[in-house]
């Protein structure tokens, strides 16, 4: 399994060609965490944004969170948020969500997740 993180949906959404060619090569076995979700959602404030953010919710399989990955986000916050680094809570529990669920990331920002030991990062 393989769960692309929020930019990836967005970048697809503004027609960037190799988020859509990213989606197309992990369509089978991609999904969207709840946490992403949520962001799209937030993000979609008039009736063309809101259409693309279903077509996202219809076409992958939407993750949702669990105690365990509620648990795992705040272990990783715990270990992560430094004063060199902040592990930011949607990216906590998009990671969070990968490990529990043995998946890898989709994501364009990689340097927001490289760090997280557990954590496999699709290319």
């Amino acid at each position: 399994m393989v769960i692309a993180d929020t930019n990836i949906f967005i970048a697809s959404i503004r027609g960037n060609e190799i988020a859509d060619t990213l989606l197309m090569k992990y369509q089978k076995q991609l999904g969207i965490s709840v946490i992403s979700l949520i962001e799209l959602k937030v993000g979609a404030t008039d009736k063309k944004k809101k259409r693309a953010v279903e077509m996202v919710t219809d076409i992958f399989s939407v993750i949702p969170l669990s105690k365990y990955t509620g648990e795992k986000a705040i272990q990783l916050v715990d270990l992560y948020n430094t004063p060199q680094r902040r592990l930011q809570m949607p990216d906590a529990l998009i990671a969070a969500t990968c490990i529990e669920h043995n998946a890898k990331l989709l994501t364009f920002n990689t340097k927001d997740f490289k760090f997280i030991k557990g954590l496999k990062l699709a290319k």
